[in-house]
């Protein structure tokens, strides 16, 4: 048998983050392909793989027995060759507060659609900047991935905040056979909105802060909260974060926000609702964070699906080319109202 060929990804087009580095890896182990990636992150201020990326390199050859050159941090290439993945458990420490969400973004999809199981326990950040909170990725990517079939249970056992990170979280991958096709082209019902504000290490008044104002906001934009929590959590250091969310089968809208030093917990709450409902009232099925996680894994199932987002964003285009490279996928866009309705028709090697 004929080995496939090395696919070569520019890892600068487009928006040119850690998206393309966490997309093409995971599509290299589903579909068995090595890929090389140039010019990562070339435009950005520090260019090169971050602690986050090598992090995410790094589990994904141990989980599928690949190999990787290049994957250290600084490092503006790196080939990547996939193994076969095998249902195992494992522990992995990150050593900073380098993203979990983030791994998971890639996990997810990699070690299901291998149709293997994965138990990992791993600890690193929690809930740090410039990724989805565990809240989120636990409420709306969990819900949302469950229409496409791939199923996933995250357990938070130690919040773990930027910059120390420290957090723990478990998680359990199942298998699937294939990705299904979903349209959400219209809302049919108007979900409830539900609030979670947490902080650790913190006094309780942060949490509430956080609440309150967020519930403000929403009243701006004629919302209301149908399910406001407040937590105190265990954390290896303080922090404190925030998710606004409504969640149901046409609806998957979430925004959080979390907690800075010097950044008040009013602002953080208000933060959080004003883009809930920046999506929101547009009457989108799907933000557009959870958008650009969901569309390139669609390009992979066998009929077409429809998303109906608030907008079409760079980081969308960005993760559909980054599939396009490996299936023949296309995609159109088109007004509706408010909001941007994206149509993906998958290749006929898919059918």
């Amino acid at each position: 048998m004929v080995a496939p060929a090395v696919l070569e990804i520019d890892g600068s087009f487009g928006e040119g983050g850690g998206q393309t580095i966490r997309i093409a890896t995971s599509f290299s182990i589903i579909l068995g392909r090595p890929i090389r990636v140039t010019r990562v992150r070339a435009g950005r201020r520090t260019p090169g793989i971050r602690p986050q990326h090598a992090a995410t390199l790094k589990i994904l050859r141990e989980v599928c027995g690949g190999s990787l050159e290049g994957g250290e941090i600084g490092s503006t290439e790196f080939t990547f060759s996939p193994g076969r993945p095998a249902s195992r458990s494992m522990t992995v420490d990150m050593g900073t507060a380098a993203s979990i969400t983030l791994v998971l973004q890639a996990l997810i999809p990699a070690v299901s659609l291998s149709g293997v199981e994965l138990d990992l326990e791993l600890v690193g950040g929690t809930d740090v900047p410039w990724s989805p909170t565990c809240d989120y990725v636990g409420t709306v990517l969990g819900a949302s991935l469950r229409r496409l079939g791939v199923e996933f249970g995250l357990e938070v056992e130690r919040r773990g905040y930027y910059p120390n990170g420290g957090g723990r979280a478990k998680v359990r991958i199942r298998p699937c056979r294939e990705i299904l096709p979903i349209e959400l082209p219209a809302r049919t019902s108007e979900p409830q909105i539900s609030l979670v504000s947490r902080a650790g290490m913190l006094p309780r008044r942060v949490a509430e802060q956080q609440a309150s104002s967020a519930t403000s906001q929403l009243a701006r934009h004629g919302l209301s909260p149908a399910a406001v929590e407040v937590r105190i959590e265990d954390s290896a250091s303080p922090g404190s974060s925030i998710l606004v969310s409504a969640v149901d089968g046409s609806c998957y809208v979430g925004a959080d926000s979390i907690g800075a030093r010097g950044k008040p917990a009013l602002r953080v709450g208000s933060e959080a609702a004003w883009w809930f409902a920046r999506s929101y009232t547009t009457g989108a099925c799907v933000d557009p964070h959870l958008a650009d996680m969901l569309a390139p894994l669609l390009c992979l199932a066998r009929s077409p699906s429809s998303l109906l987002t608030s907008e079409f964003t760079e980081h969308l285009r960005t993760s559909l080319h980054v599939a396009q490279q490996f299936v023949g996928a296309d995609y159109t866009v088109g007004d509706a109202g408010a909001a941007k309705l994206l149509t993906i028709t998958p290749g006929e090697q898919n059918s």
